[in-house]
């Protein structure tokens, strides 16, 4: 039951992606892949530090003295010539958390590239080849245990190979549809592999996969100084429980309270049956510095 509603959850965010981009004019839809719009390469992105904190002294309820601090990068190289085009999009995030009771832990730990490429058909879709990688730089526990690590770099990894077709309407929104793609989880550690953790064979320290495989993004501002990039990755294997989707949802919301000060909430909705049986949830949520920066080429 949780994973028809979370698959309905799904679905309805890439149909308000579809309506939400037919609201664009006749002249940005055709502008994508007008010959007079040949504006080359474009680079943006944003920069943050985040920061918590919290001291207690004579707290007579209790608690913990605590100290939080989150780095993250979100930027794109993108490339348009005509009916060319060439996105490319690296995502990275590294938390850690100090508390009096239990010294410095990690917190967050992602790194996502993204690249894909494609030739116009017509003035909203286009034929694609995705490519995208995903894993962590740090070993993970299971706090408060720490004799044993449970994740770390490539433990697991994750990267597709996709062949399929892209709608992009205009500079917000983007849907890649695939219905070939090649998906390899790895484990490069002699330790899980042999336990068989993420889905991969005791012993092996890679698994293959064919199946389907749909992205949709979104990025821009809904606001006055208040910004949105969202990413949706769903991909299910023909050959094992076809049907069962795999399921991971970023959202970075950002709002600038001036030329210094921003604040960011950020969230990963995951479900994937190889890590666990559950849906998982994550949220960070800071005040920090912020860079914004946008050029052409």
């Amino acid at each position: 039951m949780k994973k028809k509603f979370l698959l309905l959850i799904c679905f309805v965010t890439v149909l308000l992606f579809s309506v939400q981009a037919q609201k664009g004019t006749v002249d940005q839809l055709m502008g994508y892949t007008s010959k007079s719009d040949s504006v080359g390469w474009s680079f943006s992105g944003l920069v943050g530090l985040t920061f918590g904190q919290t001291s207690l002294t004579n707290w007579s309820a209790g608690g913990d003295n605590t100290i939080s601090g989150d780095f993250m990068l979100n930027a794109s190289a993108n490339y348009l010539k005509n009916k060319w085009f060439w996105d490319n999009n690296l995502f990275g995030e590294y938390g850690m958390i100090y508390s009096s009771s239990y010294d410095w832990r990690k917190s967050t730990d992602k790194i996502n590239f993204t690249s894909v490429a494609g030739h116009g058909i017509s003035s909203q879709w286009s034929v694609s080849l995705l490519l995208n990688f995903r894993t962590q730089l740090a070993k993970g526990y299971d706090y408060p245990n720490t004799d044993n690590y449970i994740s770390g770099l490539m433990v697991p990894g994750y990267s597709n190979a996709a062949l399929g077709f892209t709608y992009k309407p205009n500079a917000k929104y983007t849907v890649f549809l695939s219905p070939v793609t090649e998906r390899a989880t790895f484990v490069l550690d002699k330790y899980l592999s042999g336990n068989g953790k993420f889905g991969v064979n005791p012993g092996e320290k890679v698994k293959w996969e064919t199946g389907a495989y749909v992205r949709a993004t979104t990025n821009q501002t809904i606001a006055p100084n208040l910004s949105l990039i969202s990413t949706l990755d769903m991909f299910t294997s023909y050959s094992e429980n076809f049907g069962n989707i795999d399921i991971n949802w970023d959202i970075l919301l950002s709002y600038k309270i001036n030329k210094l000060l921003t604040t960011t909430l950020n969230t990963t909705l995951r479900h994937y049956d190889a890590e666990i049986q559950k849906l998982q949830f994550k949220e960070v949520f800071g005040l920090g510095f912020t860079y914004n920066f946008n050029s052409k080429k």
